[in-house]
C-alpha cells in the first residue's frame, strides 16, 4: 500500500484544488513559498439586495432554506436570500464532490479494494466527501452571518501557547476515562514545535506526541498576513502506551495541511474558513507479554481530514470554531462506529472551539468515533499582537 501513497497524494491535492479555485479571477492569490504576507485574492463582491433580506424574520427564512432545501441542493439559502452567484459556487462545488466521491467509490467496488490502489482511491472519496459537505455548512453560516461576518482572523501567529486540560473518553473496549491533557506549541518565525500528552488518570495508558513543522505561507509571530489562510508542512512522532493491555504503538508521519478563508473565494462567505490536509504514517506495534516473544508488526496509516470553520470576535477578545471529519484510526475516537461492514472504516467526526481573552483563554472539543471524547482546557498564550 505505501508504493501507492504518492498517488494518494496526487489525488486529493486536486480535489482541494478544484474546490478552492472556482473563480478565475483568484490566480493572482496563490501562496508562495516562504512569504507568509501575500496579499488577499481580488475578492468576489455580493450582489446588491435590498435592505427588507437583513430583517431577522427575511434571515431566518433564509437559514431554514439553506438548512431544509439546502441540505439537498447546497447554495440554495443564498439563491433565496438574493445572492444567485455565491449559490451557484457553492452548488457546482457540491456537484464536484458528489462526481468525486462516487468515482472513488466505483474504483473501490471495480478493484476489489486492491492494496494497491486503496490509497488513492480511499483519498478521492475522502476529498470528493469534503467538496460536497463543506458548501452546505458554508451556505448555512453565510445566511446567518451576512453582511459583517462572525470575526475576524488574526494577522499574527501567537509566538507561544499552552494547555492545560481534562477529557472523557469512553471506550467500552479499555479500562481508562478521565485524562489529564497537557499541550505546548511554540512558533519561531516559519518553524513550530509542539508536544502533548495525554495521561489518564485512572489507568497506566498514556498518548505523547512530539511534531515539528514549516509553515509555507500564513500568519507568523513577527510577520503579518492578509488573513488567517495558511498552509503548513508538518512531521510528528507519537508514542500510544496500553501498558496495561500489555502493548504500545508508536507512529511517525508526514502531512501537508492547509487553510483557506473563505472571503477570498466569495464575500459574501466572509468570517469563514475550510481546512484539508493529507499525510502518511507508519506504525509499529510492540508486543509485551510475560512469558512471550511476539515480533512487532508494522501498518501503514492513511492520514485525511477536512473541516469547516468560522472566526468568533475581533482583536484580543477573539477566537474559532470548527467542525471536522478526521480519518486517522490512531487516537481515542478511532474509526466511526456504524452498523454493518463498514463499521470502523471511516474516520470520525468532531468539533474545536477556541476563545481567548488577551493572554487566557478556554478550549472545548468533542469526537465521536468508534469511542467518544469530550473535555475542555485552560489555554494561555504569549506575543500577542
Amino acid at each position: 500500500m505505501i508504493g501507492s501513497r504518492p498517488l494518494a497524494a496526487a489525488t486529493f491535492v486536486l480535489c482541494l484544488a478544484s474546490g478552492s479555485r472556482a473563480d478565475p479571477g483568484l490566480a493572482e492569490a496563490e501562496w508562495q513559498p516562504g512569504s507568509s504576507n501575500v496579499e488577499p485574492a481580488s475578492e468576489a463582491a455580493p450582489e446588491p439586495r435590498d435592505e427588507s433580506s437583513l430583517d431577522p424574520a427575511r434571515r431566518a427564512l433564509d437559514t431554514a432554506v439553506a438548512v431544509g432545501p439546502g441540505a439537498l441542493v447546497h447554495g440554495a439559502g443564498h439563491v433565496a436570500a438574493g445572492r444567485s452567484d455565491t449559490g451557484r459556487r457553492l452548488a457546482l462545488t457540491q456537484a464536484a464532490g458528489l462526481g468525486t466521491m462516487v468515482g472513488g467509490l466505483a474504483g473501490l467496488a471495480v478493484t476489489g479494494a486492491s492494496r494497491y490502489l486503496v490509497g488513492p482511491l480511499a483519498l478521492a472519496v475522502i476529498a470528493g466527501g469534503g467538496l460536497f459537505f463543506l458548501p452546505w455548512a458554508a451556505d448555512v453560516y453565510g445566511t446567518v452571518a451576512y453582511p459583517e461576518g462572525s470575526g475576524a482572523a488574526p494577522r499574527y501567529a501567537p509566538l507561544l501557547v499552552s494547555e492545560l486540560g481534562h477529557r472523557y473518553v469512553y471506550d467500552p473496549q479499555f479500562r481508562y476515562r478521565h485524562f489529564l491533557v497537557e499541550s505546548v506549541d511554540l512558533r519561531l518565525s516559519a518553524f513550530r514545535l509542539a508536544a502533548s500528552g495525554w495521561f489518564a488518570l485512572d489507568d497506566e495508558h498514556a498518548r505523547v506526541r512530539v511534531l515539528g513543522g514549516y509553515r509555507l505561507s500564513g500568519p507568523r509571530p513577527t510577520e503579518a498576513a492578509a488573513d488567517g489562510s495558511f498552509v503548513d508542512l508538518e512531521a510528528a512522532l507519537t508514542q500510544h502506551r496500553f501498558d496495561s493491555d500489555g502493548f504500545r504503538v508508536t507512529t511517525g508521519e508526514v502531512s501537508l495541511n492547509a487553510r483557506r478563508d473563505l472571503a477570498r473565494w466569495d464575500a459574501a462567505l466572509t468570517g469563514s474558513f475550510v481546512e484539508g490536509g493529507f499525510g502518511l504514517g507508519l506504525q509499529r506495534f510492540e508486543y509485551r507479554v510475560p512469558g512471550m516473544e511476539i515480533e512487532p508488526d508494522i501498518n501503514d496509516l492513511l492520514l485525511a481530514r477536512f473541516a469547516f470553520g468560522f472566526y468568533l470576535g475581533r482583536g484580543e477578545s477573539s477566537g474559532e470554531a470548527q467542525l471536522f471529519y478526521d480519518h486517522r484510526h490512531d487516537d481515542y475516537a478511532a474509526g466511526l462506529k456504524l452498523p454493518g461492514l463498514g463499521s470502523g472504516v471511516a474516520g470520525h467526526l468532531g468539533f474545536d472551539a477556541r476563545w481567548f481573552w488577551g493572554h487566557w483563554g478556554l478550549r472545548a472539543e468533542g469526537q465521536v468515533g468508534s469511542a467518544w471524547v469530550g473535555g475542555a482546557s485552560f489555554l494561555f498564550r504569549q506575543g500577542v499582537r
